[in-house]
């Protein structure tokens, strides 16, 4: 399958994603939709709507780096101005707690601006959103799914639902209906990780081709190693190899690059190394993959169980729009224990991939 660009030309859009496309700028709004919904690429037309209609200044804000460079692809080919988009870290002053040692979240210093588009808004806490409408002069315009809210652990910061969002800002709702990346067969083992008890599958456009495959292995290693051959094998061109901690992407990334994969790319902690231009592989943690997509998924050591867990694990296996391959030396993350047999392949003897 040829890599599929995160940029959608607006002759390609839904008619869902038309009516976002079409609402008057002038005032805020809210647009909720689930992974794969297309509400990033319909907030980079939003800010493309305002700068060519010359309707003021604008800043885009997305939550991680990753996001951030990933969009760069879809930034060049709709003609928005690259250093109107940044990331959640660069739009504020931080300092240091003496005693802790931890970097704490400082005051705001990007200034005000006619409007404010933000993508992945589940993630910005309620004083955020609210700092975000005072700083916002013409509209305030806000992009989200509670199902993939990753930073409630940040000290100091309490993150919101989309539905206590609305609540707050009293702004009007879209909501965006289909996604238009995941295939059916994802989406049903999806189904059972999701926290907000969304039927994802009704929402997907296409049934796709393979179940996804649980397998299991021995030890960490044997996992890269069938990743390695898989990927060779099955001639990959666009990979995401997500895992739970940065800690384990570190550890792969030398693994790989001392093992048949030299060209692997990855997000390690603040280091950023990706060119999603290439075919290299890329490597990084759940949470950096948010907002991304990829043809083939990697989530080895799939493991974690703990309630903090289960999100982060959702927004890894909705990244895909063909393969999903999970993998596990330990056992198997227990999210998986209500999803029925027949929704998944498995195997203890890794035969497809030699």
């Amino acid at each position: 399958m040829p890599r599929r660009s995160f940029f959608i030309r607006e002759s390609e859009l839904s008619d869902d994603q038309r009516q976002v496309i079409n609402r008057r700028s002038d005032n805020s709004f809210i647009v909720k939709g689930c992974a794969g919904s297309g509400k990033s690429i319909l907030a980079l037309w939003k800010a493309k709507q305002i700068q060519d209609e010359d309707k003021g200044t604008f800043l885009f804000v997305v939550f991680t780096k990753a996001l951030k460079q990933y969009m760069s692809d879809g930034v060049s080919q709709i003609g928005i101005h690259a250093n109107c988009i940044e990331n959640y870290n660069q739009c504020f002053y931080w300092k240091q707690d003496p005693e802790t040692k931890k970097w704490v979240q400082g005051d705001w210093k990007k200034g005000s601006y006619d409007y404010l588009i933000v993508d992945e808004a589940q993630d910005f806490s309620q004083e955020d959103i609210l700092m975000f409408k005072s700083k916002a002069r013409k509209a305030l315009l806000l992009y989200g799914d509670s199902a993939q809210q990753l930073y409630n652990f940040i000290p100091g910061k309490t993150t919101i639902s989309m539905d206590d969002m609305v609540y707050i800002t009293k702004f009007p709702t879209e909501q965006l209906v289909f996604n238009h990346r995941l295939p059916k067969k994802v989406a049903r083992v999806a189904e059972y990780i999701n926290s907000e008890s969304d039927v994802l599958e009704r929402r997907c456009q296409n049934e796709g081709t393979e179940l996804p495959k649980i397998f299991e292995y021995r030890t960490f290693e044997e996992q890269l190693d069938a990743i390695i051959q898989i990927i060779k094998n099955r001639n990959f061109e666009d990979v995401g190899i997500l895992f739970r901690h940065n800690r384990d992407v570190e550890r792969a990334t030398a693994y790989f690059k001392a093992h048949g994969l030299p060209n692997v790319e990855a997000k390690i902690n603040e280091s950023i190394d990706l060119n999603f231009k290439s075919d290299n592989p890329k490597i990084m943690t759940y949470h950096s993959a948010k907002g991304l997509q990829f043809e083939a998924v990697f989530i080895p050591e799939c493991t974690c169980s703990e309630n903090d867990d289960r999100n982060p694990l959702y927004v890894a296996i909705t990244r895909t729009y063909q393969t999903l391959y999970i993998m596990h030396s330990g056992n198997l993350s227990s999210f998986f224990d209500d999803v029925p047999r027949h929704l998944y392949e498995t195997s203890t003897a890794q035969t497809e991939e030699l």
